[in-house]
């Protein structure tokens, strides 16, 4: 019989797995550089035969072959021809498409019909909507004590909802959606998301409603976000800042970004880290799989190789090199299959037993909010109500729950308030 929490923590995983699965290659299609498959990726078809992705869909059943692609140049009129291929035994169709406004004729894939992504977003906010409507007839169903279950099928109702607006967000054109609102979408989704849901998550914690149906839905969202939307504050994209900040130039989306988070960190805690970083949420999610775990008691050794490690980074950029492009975070959003991509990976396997591993070894970012996170005005704090069982301290995965810690590391993982046996006892405040 499978255990209450393997059940759990397989539903959390599957989930993931199921709500990323539509997400595809979410930079790609925007100009990532450095393609390992270019004119070879599983979703969009090299269509005039430069071995350039020009991101036309790809259907498996009409996708065109390198050795169907046939160009006729000098063609001001548009015309469309069939042509058989014989090729020993088989015999091959193309059609052949021309165009007035390139001047040369290629062979398309024949696109047709709607999106898969079209079906999936609808039928998540399709499926959403079914949900709340059922949440909210719960209330007339069960007269008894209603209100956990009824929380449980609220947020199942929010999330897929929310991610079918992500899925909008990721190729607004193909929902309809062109010209300059389709521009802005593209560029500044990912900050919007960043920024309000940081602000969001904060109010909610201020309002003590960031409840653990909140906090797992809030990180399958997020975790979703990594792959369709372009996160502007990647941890990857630290030696492009610090070269910004030695060359003086102030401007960048990325500076731009780590100061407003610096101030949000000062006032709410490491919202952003717990929140809204798609790499440290996946790492939440993986480690709450029921499994034997990995404490490190003596929390100096983190701390010491971050510090050496956010050195490297610092010194890498005066020699011209990124060790970030031996760890693959964008790569890996991007469902890009290099070997940067694969150091990511096994990082994120490690993270089902070890608590953060890339936050807790690696991320630049990671250290300097520690640090001002030191001297936040508001975090998790126990109150009158503590009946010192220390329940919570056992729990920590960071150790930061102590009476006298400075919660420079908590990530504001809720465990100590789902572990606690006194309600109140931990709450989110000023401290």
């Amino acid at each position: 019989m499978i255990s209450k929490k393997l059940r759990r923590s397989l539903l959390v995983a599957g989930g993931t797995a199921l709500l990323a699965a539509p997400a595809c290659a979410a930079v790609c299609p925007k100009g990532h550089s450095a393609c390992p498959y270019p004119g070879r990726c599983f979703l969009y078809t090299d269509a005039d035969g430069n071995s350039l992705c020009d991101y036309t869909s790809g259907d498996s059943g009409t996708s065109v072959s390198e050795t169907d692609q046939i160009t006729i140049s000098g063609s001001s009129t548009d015309t469309s021809a069939t042509t058989q291929t014989d090729t020993g035994s088989d015999t091959v169709s193309s059609v052949i498409s021309t165009s007035s406004s390139t001047g040369s004729e290629t062979v398309s894939s024949g696109d047709s019909g709607l999106s898969p992504l079209v079906f999936s977003a609808a039928g998540l906010i399709l499926g959403g909507a079914v949900i709340l409507l059922l949440a909210i007839a719960m209330k007339y169903l069960r007269k008894e004590k209603p209100e956990v279950l009824q929380k449980i099928f609220v947020y199942a109702g929010i999330s897929p909802i929310l991610l079918g607006l992500l899925i909008v967000l990721y190729d607004p054109e193909l929902f309809g959606i062109t010209g300059t609102l389709a521009d802005m979408i593209s560029s500044y989704s990912g900050i919007v998301y960043m920024f309000g849901g940081t602000l969001l998550a904060a109010v909610l914690w201020l309002k003590n409603a960031m409840s653990k149906e909140a906090l797992i839905s809030i990180s399958i969202l997020t975790s979703a976000a990594g792959f369709l939307l372009i996160i502007p504050i990647a941890p990857d994209g630290f030696s492009s800042t610090i070269s910004g900040i030695i060359a003086l130039s102030f401007a960048g989306l990325g500076f731009a970004g780590l100061v407003a988070l610096l101030v949000i960190t000062y006032f709410f805690g490491r919202v952003f880290c717990a929140h809204m970083c798609p790499a440290g949420v996946l790492q939440e999610l993986l480690y709450r799989i029921p499994v034997k775990k990995v404490q490190i008691k003596d929390r100096r050794i983190p701390k010491t190789i971050r510090a050496g490690f956010f050195a490297a980074l610092v010194i890498g950029v005066f020699c011209s090199i990124d060790i970030f492009e031996y760890i693959g975070i964008s790569s890996f959003f991007a469902l890009m299959f290099t070997a940067a991509a694969g150091v990511f990976l096994v990082i994120l396997l490690a993270s089902v037993f070890i608590y953060r591993p890339f936050c807790t070894f690696l991320c630049p970012y990671g250290c300097i909010f520690s640090i001002i996170s030191r001297f936040g005005r508001f975090g998790l704090k126990r109150t009158d109500k503590c009946i010192n069982c220390r329940k919570c301290e056992k729990i920590c995965p960071t150790g930061e729950a102590g009476s006298e810690a400075k919660k420079a590391e908590c990530y504001l993982c809720g465990k100590c308030i789902e572990k606690c046996p006194v309600e109140s006892a931990i709450i989110y405040g000023k401290r």
